[in-house]
């Protein structure tokens, strides 16, 4: 009866340990699966400490979802978004990918409400990477797999501040 009784323990354990190494393997899976996704990989950022009042003529337009602003600060400067899930969003003007080349720079398309990669001479925009991101900086088209570098930002009544 005692040998019965330990060879069933014995077993429990055997299949507790199996349990517990196929959910470490999931883990480990989901785990490195949303960092490859997400993560802003070596772009580089700046110090940006913003505050722009909502209130004022020029900052105004920032207050209807859709727009958007470019601001001095970080290393290519900090575009201002304000989504249309209300929420706003400040990111490096630089782009996830190949964020050291010259001309890897973030612009607003307000015809197609995404954000892309290249550079303007005059009135003409040459594309850098065919790279495109939406609003909340995530991207949608192109070479690159991580999201824009963000900065964090604050509403607070009509002062929104932008910091890192």
């Amino acid at each position: 009866m005692l040998d019965i009784l330990e060879e069933k323990q014995e077993k429990d354990f055997t299949i507790m340990k199996h349990k517990a190494l196929a959910i470490c393997v999931v883990f480990l899976l989901f785990h490195n699966s949303c960092r490859k996704n997400g993560v802003t990989e070596n772009i580089p950022t700046g110090p940006v400490s913003l505050t722009r009042d909502l209130n004022l003529p020029s900052n105004m337009h920032l207050t209807t979802v859709g727009n958007f602003s470019y601001f001095q600060g970080g290393v290519r400067g900090v575009i201002v978004v304000h989504d249309f899930d209300d929420v706003y969003y400040a990111f490096e003007r630089t782009c996830a990918h190949e964020p050291l080349n010259e001309c890897s720079k973030i612009w607003m398309d307000s015809t197609d409400l995404q954000m892309k990669c290249g550079s303007y001479t005059g009135n003409s925009f040459s594309v850098c990477c065919e790279s495109r991101f939406s609003y909340n900086g995530f991207p949608a088209k192109g070479p690159a797999k991580g999201r824009l570098a963000q900065y964090k930002i604050q509403k607070n009544s009509n002062l929104l501040y932008v910091y890192n």
